[in-house]
């Protein structure tokens, strides 16, 4: 039997095969209940194609936060875009993608198909070498800046909505050519 080095191991051996979906017009209350009964921390969301993906940390910053009821807000309003990778993808490569986009959590998807998810435990548990790859980066000095903006095309009048700075659900009012909930218009009131 020969020994496959790290540079040789791929997706394939450590990824998730069974991933747990679920459609954009899933309320929250419904994919906390799916995480729940399926004792898992994500969920893709997938119409006819991956649309994105909820994790736990979503629901937690971007609605229970915000104290938002998360019978109101459908999966589509607060996923995240995905990080994708295929099945030929090396761990060693999958890991510096998802350190670089500060992901926990890649998508493998070939020719559009949806073929697992692969996490960072996932590589560890394969390939426990990879963890100083990990540590080196996340000891980096430079300071973390979210530069993420959320652009969403919206109807011309609009009572509420994903905020297009902060990407959480709420009320909306223009502001700057933005539909902005109150706390992204109060900060940027104190910022004038």
């Amino acid at each position: 039997m020969e020994l496959k080095t790290n540079n040789d191991i791929g997706i394939k051996e450590a990824m998730t095969r069974n991933v747990v979906t679920a459609r954009s017009d899933t309320t929250i209350t419904e994919i906390a209940t799916i995480m729940t009964d399926n004792d898992i921390s994500s969920v893709v969301i997938e119409d006819k194609e991956v649309e994105g993906i909820i994790t736990t940390n979503n629901i937690i910053s971007k609605v229970v936060s915000k104290n938002i009821s998360p019978d109101h807000i459908s999966a589509g309003m607060v996923m995240d875009k995905f990080i994708e990778i295929t099945s030929n993808t090396t761990l060693v490569e999958a890991s510096s993608i998802m350190i670089k986009n500060n992901s926990k959590v890649a998508l493998v998807i070939d020719d559009g198909q949806l073929k697992g998810l692969l996490t960072l435990t996932d590589i560890v548990r394969v390939s426990p070498e990879l963890i100083a790859l990990f540590v080196e980066k996340s000891n980096i000095d430079e300071p973390y800046v979210d530069d993420t903006t959320h652009t969403i095309d919206y109807p011309d009048s609009l009572e509420e909505g994903v905020c297009e700075r902060c990407g959480v659900y709420s009320q909306l009012s223009m502001k700057n050519n933005q539909y902005l909930c109150s706390d992204c218009i109060e900060d940027e009131d104190s910022q004038e």
